[in-house]
């Protein structure tokens, strides 16, 4: 449904606004799709889904990879958009080799590396930043530095004024604070660049859902990078499903021992 609207005000905007991104998207998207065909093409997801539900199995894993890859292409990539939903792709990509089959016992190896696939890209955007500074620093060039204390700052307000917008006055008095921010960024960036261990540990792994959430708010509302889709995402594949069984099953006895009385 968050595709289809993000879709529906997209296709508002003048054709002439087109821009595709991608080679691919250039092939099969060199206008931008009808509505017809989008939502032909997100019912057809949407039934892959659920006959997946009664016969799992690679090949239909496959065929919703790539429908979820030919949806996402005209709403992540173009316009000028390109924050959003290569999440989406990737996580169902890595998710071709899940089976339930393949889940049974006590393996959850194939669970880990899910988890690793998805949680590498957010480490390797940190280590990127990481780098970056340290290069910076080194060759002592003047280029902004995410340790200074404007760097979120200005940021936000290059992201704003490339998209027309002006930046709130509450925004404005948030960024005030010069030396929080520093330290807001830093964490940010560490946090970030430590995303990968979530893999191994499921602790871990539910702060990092936490972090990540708020992580895309923020960028939705301060840097207007388009993660709503990549929220429910996140939601979804990181969730802490295992604390809902125990809720479950006493709520079940609870129900039990009512009838009994």
């Amino acid at each position: 449904m968050a595709q289809y609207l993000k879709f529906k005000m997209l296709k508002e905007r003048a054709d002439s606004l087109n821009e595709p991104v991608f080679w691919l998207q250039k092939i099969i998207f060199p206008e931008y799709p009808s509505t017809l065909v989008f939502v032909i093409l997100l019912m057809t997801c949407g039934l892959l889904f659920v006959w997946t539900f009664f016969k799992p199995s690679y090949i239909l894993n496959v065929f919703i990879f790539l429908l979820a890859a030919v949806i996402n292409l005209p709403i992540s990539a173009n316009y000028g958009l390109h924050h959003d939903n290569h999440l989406i792709i990737l996580g169902f990509f890595l998710s071709i080799f899940l089976l339930p089959e393949k889940l049974e016992g006590k393996d959850y190896k194939l669970i880990q590396y899910f988890y690793l696939g998805i949680l590498v890209t957010y480490t390797l955007a940190g280590a990127s930043k990481i780098l970056a500074t340290f290069k910076n620093i080194i060759k002592h060039t003047d280029k902004l530095l995410w340790i200074n204390k404007n760097a979120a700052k200005l940021n936000t307000y290059d992201n704003y004024y490339r998209a027309d917008e002006i930046v709130p006055v509450w925004m404005k008095n948030l960024y005030a604070y010069e030396n929080i921010w520093v330290i807001i960024t830093v964490l940010g960036i560490l946090t970030q660049f430590l995303c990968f261990l979530g893999a191994f540990n499921r602790k871990l792994l539910t702060f990092f859902m936490i972090f990540l959430y708020v992580f895309h708010l923020y960028t939705m509302k301060f840097v207007l990078a388009d993660f709503e889709c990549a929220n429910y995402f996140i939601l979804v594949i990181l969730f802490p499903y295992h604390i809902l069984f125990p809720l479950l099953k006493r709520f079940k006895i609870f129900n039990e021992v009512k009838r009994e009385y």
